[in-house]
């Protein structure tokens, strides 16, 4: 069999060729190895870190969705609690809000004292009350000085202080019916400002058979000013 020469004796020269091909990547093979192990030595740590994280978050979220329902069973607790207290304290919040009042109604204060006296008069004709007059000045600083002239005995000089002082109607005014019903229920449902009796001064009698005196009071009510 007939062969070409030239042919074989190139074989081994291809070949060798090749090894040394292959022997001059393996350097850069090793160092692309290293390289990529020294990349993953620094990303796995913030790896770990950003698994904690979310591991971290969850666990914060689940915290905030626990708190979420605690808050909203807490709201409900005080809605019902406020709807109690103010249901428990809506009439001492009113009579808070009438006998310390944020203004001063001197038509209201004129017109209790006014009642007042009707009232009085109409259960006792023997110890009757005149209201004269009544003025009123300051306010500045939340106190409204009073000056009250009336006539009345002595009797009815001390249910005038006791009403000054506790702000309560006498219990008879309450189960008397001579008074329209209207102006009764004004009575009620006005209090006086809280008050300070600060002068009485008796000047003499107005008549000596009915014992009445002319008397002139000098109040101060205070309001939140």
């Amino acid at each position: 069999m007939n062969t070409q020469p030239g042919l074989i004796p190139s074989l081994p020269n291809n070949m060798h060729s090749q090894q040394s091909g292959i022997k001059s990547f393996i350097p850069w093979i090793i160092i692309l190895v290293i390289l990529a192990i020294f990349d993953f030595m620094k990303v796995l740590p913030k790896t770990m870190e950003w698994i904690d994280a979310q591991k971290q978050t969850k666990s914060i979220t689940k915290e905030i969705d626990q708190l979420t329902i605690l808050l909203e069973g807490n709201k409900e607790k005080k809605s019902d609690i406020q709807s109690k207290f103010d249901t428990e304290s809506k009439d001492y919040l009113l009579k808070e809000a009438q006998i310390f009042p944020k203004k001063f109604s001197a038509y209201d204060v004129s017109k209790i004292f006014e009642l007042f006296s009707i009232q009085h008069s109409i259960l006792s004709t023997d110890s009757s009350l005149r209201i004269e007059s009544i003025s009123f000045s300051g306010g500045d600083s939340g106190k409204i000085e009073t000056t009250l002239n009336l006539i009345c005995t002595e009797d009815t000089l001390k249910r005038v202080i006791e009403y000054l002082q506790s702000g309560n109607l006498p219990e008879d005014f309450a189960k008397n019916e001579g008074l329209f019903a209207i102006d009764l229920e004004y009575l009620r449902s006005h209090k006086l400002p809280i008050a300070h009796i600060k002068s009485i001064r008796i000047s003499g009698k107005e008549s000596e058979g009915a014992k009445l005196k002319r008397v002139t009071l000098g109040i101060s009510f205070f309001v939140q000013n």
